[in-house]
């Protein structure tokens, strides 16, 4: 008999690590759910905004600054916050239509964009509310922050999409 009910316990307790496993594996995944396809189809626009912004970043005298760039299509500006200040760069024809393509197809967690994050080593693509960005790195290193490396940020998820891109959430 006793043996019987510590068969029954042994068993009990495999079959729950069992289960307790296989759905940690298929759980496993960023917290907040995006469109690949997003990124993939229009690839060359993002990096073509992320390119324009590090541009100006490149101009700054002090490279370490993260700079926050919000981009006003109706107005063809580009507004940029950094530790010095703020400043106001006028768009091109084509700059303005980089960022308002991609403006169009920019969705995560049910959000546009609002803001990009340049420096030197990334160009992350946020949202307002900070949860999930979309990370250009020129040179393939893998970001350990969602938005900007200035904010110290924990238990965040962070997975390549394809060469240079990631994708960042908490």
């Amino acid at each position: 008999m006793k043996k019987k009910k510590c068969f029954i316990i042994i068993s009990f307790i495999a079959l729950l690590t069992i289960v307790i496993a296989i759905f940690l594996i298929i759980s496993y995944g960023p917290p907040i759910s995006y469109d690949k396809s997003i990124l993939a189809e229009n690839q060359d626009r993002f990096e073509s905004a992320a390119n324009i912004c590090m541009d100006y970043h490149k101009e700054s005298t002090d490279d370490n600054d993260v700079w926050l760039f919000s981009v006003d299509i109706d107005n063809n500006k580009l507004f940029c916050y950094n530790n010095d200040g703020h400043y106001c760069y006028s768009m091109t024809q084509e700059q303005k239509q980089i960022f308002s393509d991609v403006k169009s197809v920019f969705r995560l967690d049910h959000h546009g964009l609002e803001y990009l994050y340049v420096n030197d080593d990334f160009v992350s693509f946020g949202i307002n509310n900070g949860r999930c960005s979309f990370i250009y790195s020129p040179y393939n290193k893998k970001p350990d922050f969602v938005n900007s490396p200035e904010f110290d940020e924990s238990n965040i998820y962070v997975e390549k999409i394809m060469d240079n891109w990631f994708y960042a959430c908490k």
